[in-house]
């Protein structure tokens, strides 16, 4: 009969199940007579499975030219182990987790209006408002920002943040901010701070809040009203 050598180590399986995994290594070379093949020098050929029906057909067959290698064994089963986890990780869509090209556009504007934010001389705190608006409560800034008198953004901590570039050198606040956000076609405070901050071409280059503190409303209204046509 056909000795047969299993290793004693089982693996594990996904499921928590074990397997045994049995080798024959073939003591005769099997290619001896093969035109233009030659087995290198101590090299054997080895039957693997973790299937004990295969084991023992194998065993019945080829009788003892088949002997165990445990050391190859282990070495096999690290190998199915690596492969386990190659399948479990490629079962894994990363492109299922990337931002499409809408919401990478998104987050680029609220970066582009961020520089733009920082360009423009940063923003201050509610107490630094407060201070400025002569000791206002809390509850009239909010006011002022829903009503859109006053322009907020989320800061670090998605706290509010109020740009400097809409207080003019006295503290007070350009006058005619509520009008321009009720023309712009936009919601997005980022988006109402982007048209402040830039430079339009429909006001000879300027940027519209510089425009605004020149008491030039009117000329602000019209470019707000055509903001985000092409080639404005």
């Amino acid at each position: 009969m056909a000795q047969k050598i299993q290793s004693k180590t089982p693996k594990t399986n996904a499921d928590g199940s074990n397997t045994i995994m049995t080798m024959f290594v073939l003591d005769a070379n099997p290619f001896e007579g093969v035109a233009g093949f030659q087995l290198p020098a101590g090299a054997r050929v080895a039957v693997v499975t973790s299937q004990p029906e295969a084991a023992s057909s194998v065993a019945r067959t080829v009788g003892k030219r088949f002997r165990g290698n445990s050391m190859v064994v282990r070495r096999m089963r690290r190998l199915a182990k690596a492969k386990e986890r190659d399948e479990t990780t490629n079962t894994v869509n990363k492109a299922a987790f990337e931002p499409d090209a809408r919401s990478r556009a998104v987050l680029q504007g609220v970066r582009i209006a961020q520089n733009d934010l920082q360009a423009a001389g940063g923003a201050f705190d509610l107490e630094q408002v407060r201070a400025l608006l002569h000791g206002v409560s809390r509850q009239a800034v909010d006011k002022r920002v829903q009503e859109g008198s006053l322009l907020a953004v989320p800061g670090p901590s998605n706290r509010r943040c109020y740009p400097t570039l809409q207080f003019n050198r006295d503290g007070t606040v350009v006058g005619g901010l509520k009008e321009v956000r009720d023309s712009l076609p936009v919601e997005s405070p980022w988006a109402v701070l982007n048209f402040l901050a830039r430079a339009d071409v429909r006001l000879s280059g300027r940027k519209p809040i510089d425009v605004l503190r020149e008491g030039n409303l009117q000329l602000v209204l019209e470019a707000a009203n055509r903001y985000g046509e092409q080639g404005a």
